[in-house]
């Protein structure tokens, strides 16, 4: 596995002395393809800032990303799938990462306790993944982390689908708030919340598709907050947002513009479009969001400030 490294040449005099002291690192591209035997493992071992690892194949290990790794991009293309070798290994998720400025994309990642790790402080941007059948959590992010979660699929996992926790901070289907285009993710079909955020936690969640979860479609509790703007948010097993112990959801926060958040028509959630219970508070317009025991319900312990569109 060699790495691609273009060659620049230098000129006479003051130059010839910068070349012979040394520039900056020049970013390498790594091949890894997990079917002929070669692992990410082994390859992250060496890796530098800047550097791509373009990965094929069926992945059949724990990939743990290591705090003193900063700014790489691993790329499946698409292509690859990481898969949680079970037994004991130093880590019961399929992809741990304690990094920095990592970018995770065209994977699938199944088999773990959880599929992605954040742990931290951590950060990563996830684009373009499918996270899919692991046994506990899709996606966790804790200890102070910042994840970007695009164009990417949460699905059928055992436990909660999105988990943000440990005064962490997502952005889930856009990139900054003052980015106007969307990078939509579907998260479905969990055995908990699709997206869960709690304990001092945020996040702006826009323009996503959250439906078919055991649970609430969003939770937001223990002093959390979201912006939540723009989603589709159908059939879930419990409301569609739950917010509790002084946790708090805006429905409108500039500069977004992206609408109100809608339920299908037929595809209600089954408790209530929105409750709120024991301090916690909503504000702005409440769309169509429905469940199947109406659309709101706040205890008198919350701030109601929810409005129509």
């Amino acid at each position: 596995m060699k790495p691609s490294i273009p060659i620049h040449k230098c000129g006479a005099g003051l130059l010839l002395g910068l070349c012979l002291s040394g520039g900056p690192t020049i970013a390498a591209t790594l091949n890894v393809d997990c079917d002929a035997g070669q692992t990410m493992t082994a390859a992250l071992i060496n890796i530098k800032p800047g550097d791509i690892m373009l990965v094929s194949g069926n992945c059949k290990e724990h990939v743990n990303v290591a705090p003193e790794i900063v700014r790489v991009t691993l790329d499946g293309q698409k292509k690859t799938t990481i898969h949680h070798p079970g037994g004991p290994t130093a880590s019961p998720h399929a992809v741990y990462v304690r990094a920095k400025e990592i970018t995770m994309k065209g994977f699938t990642v199944t088999g773990g306790l959880d599929g992605i790790h954040l742990s931290g402080p951590a950060s990563a941007v996830i684009d373009g993944n499918v996270v899919i059948k692991n046994s506990g959590r899709g996606i966790h992010i804790d200890k102070g982390s910042i994840a970007r979660i695009l164009n990417t699929r949460v699905e059928d996992n055992g436990s909660i689908g999105i988990d943000i926790t440990g005064a962490s901070y997502a952005y889930i289907g856009v990139f900054i708030p003052r980015v106007p285009t969307l990078s939509p993710n579907t998260i479905r079909n969990n055995g908990g919340p699709g997206i869960n955020i709690e304990r001092s936690s945020g996040a702006w969640i826009v323009g996503n598709t959250i439906s078919g979860n055991k649970d609430s479609g969003i939770a937001v509790h223990r002093s959390a907050q979201a912006d939540v703007i723009g989603n589709l948010i159908n059939a879930n097993g419990g409301d569609a947002i739950t917010t509790s112990f002084m946790g708090g959801v805006n429905f409108k926060s500039e500069p977004r513009q992206d609408g109100p958040n809608q339920t299908a028509l037929g595809q209600p959630n089954a408790g209530f479009g929105v409750r709120c219970m024991v301090g916690g508070y909503v504000d702005g317009p409440i769309g169509t969001l429905s469940g199947a025991q109406g659309s709101k319900d706040f205890d008198p312990s919350c701030v109601n400030r929810m409005v129509n569109p």
